[in-house]
């Protein structure tokens, strides 16, 4: 859809694909196998008996149909076929298996033996996990902290692909006595001093500096003070700190937090709440804390929108639309095959 202030596109593709699992179990195909006897194959064996593939890698599966006695059942023709996860990868008929990203492929592996029954098992799932990590993304930023705050940290471990990977973070500091950090990422200011501190994961590992002061501080306040907002806006807030005598401690990193918990705020002050109402947000350094209240508003952004030009694509299911920002193109992706990407020209919304 379009309309000459916006451009929307609604797009509703319905394709209906059911599989009902079961267990090696004989399923009867409609009509045409109900007459059709017993099959022999009682059950289908998998090689690897491992169900995890690296993301970037591919996996040779390999299916065997064997009788009640556990033999392999001659004149058996055994294929694979893909229910879901295309996005993640593709499998062939023949079971090579090759995962572009992270996520699960649900698959269904076939076994015929002609002139009977065909046996199904669609109760196969195989995972695509993250490779191991090769850098760590130190997410908060720290400067200065004051002598008896604690503060955490966050940190992301990624794979060569970017990927985020399953490793578990670790954290060390080089100095205990001026910093600690626990295996949560929760940094404790002990005394006066530099310290760096390291996180690691796997053989990754990310360091950075922080300063600690043993500044007594007097007053702390917040700005700006009173704020009215909509839902969804961010407000950034800093801190001012005075010290005894009042001279001003700058640099400082503030523990954050607010209440209720229905928003986000991080370790640079930036507030966003998610819903309408009063919002108290607390920063605190050292003994000291202040707080304010954000006043948040509904958002209030619906309008009408007007149809005035339609381009129907069928080839394939289409996916998520894009608008340049000249808005005189967009860009419409597919999947389930389509594995294209149409560039549409809007500068006449009535005849794109």
């Amino acid at each position: 859809m379009f309309s000459s202030r916006r451009t929307l596109f609604v797009l509703v593709p319905v394709l209906a694909a059911v599989a009902v699992p079961c267990r090696a179990q004989q399923v009867q195909q409609g009509q045409s196998t109900a007459t059709l006897p017993p099959s022999p194959i009682a059950r289908i064996e998998l090689t690897p008996r491992s169900r995890t593939v690296t993301a970037g890698d591919s996996l040779q599966l390999r299916a065997r149909a064997v009788d009640a006695a556990g033999q392999q059942v001659k004149g058996a023709i055994v294929f694979f076929s893909q229910r879901a996860g295309f996005t993640q990868g593709v499998i062939d008929s023949t079971g090579m298996l090759v995962a572009s990203s992270v996520g699960k492929f649900p698959i269904t592996v076939t076994a015929i033996v002609p002139g009977t029954r065909p046996v199904i098992d669609s109760t196969i799932e195989i995972a695509s996990a993250p490779a191991p990590a090769s850098r760590i993304a130190i997410m908060t930023k720290v400067s200065k902290l004051v002598v008896g705050q604690d503060l955490r940290v966050e940190a992301i471990p990624f794979s060569k692909a970017n990927d985020r990977a399953h490793e578990k973070m670790a954290w060390s500091s080089s100095a205990i006595d001026v910093a600690t950090i626990s295996a949560d990422g929760v940094i404790t200011a002990n005394g006066g001093g530099r310290a760096m501190i390291t996180a690691s994961a796997g053989s990754a590992r990310a360091s950075f500096p922080i300063d600690v002061v043993g500044a007594n501080i007097t007053s702390l306040m917040i700005s700006p003070t009173g704020s009215t907002v909509r839902q969804g806006d961010v407000v950034h807030l800093s801190v001012a700190a005075r010290a005894t005598g009042g001279a001003n401690v700058t640099g400082l990193t503030p523990t954050w937090s607010f209440s209720p918990g229905d928003g986000q705020i991080d370790a640079n002050g930036a507030f966003v709440a998610y819903r309408p109402g009063d919002y108290q947000v607390s920063a605190n350094v050292g003994s000291r804390s202040a707080s304010t209240v954000v006043h948040v508003v509904e958002r209030n952004v619906r309008r009408p929108v007007t149809v005035v030009g339609r381009l129907p694509r069928t080839l394939f299911p289409t996916s998520e639309v894009w608008i340049h920002p000249n808005g005189k193109v967009a860009y419409l992706g597919t999947h389930g095959g389509g594995d294209r990407v149409y560039a549409i020209d809007i500068a006449n919304p009535a005849k794109p």
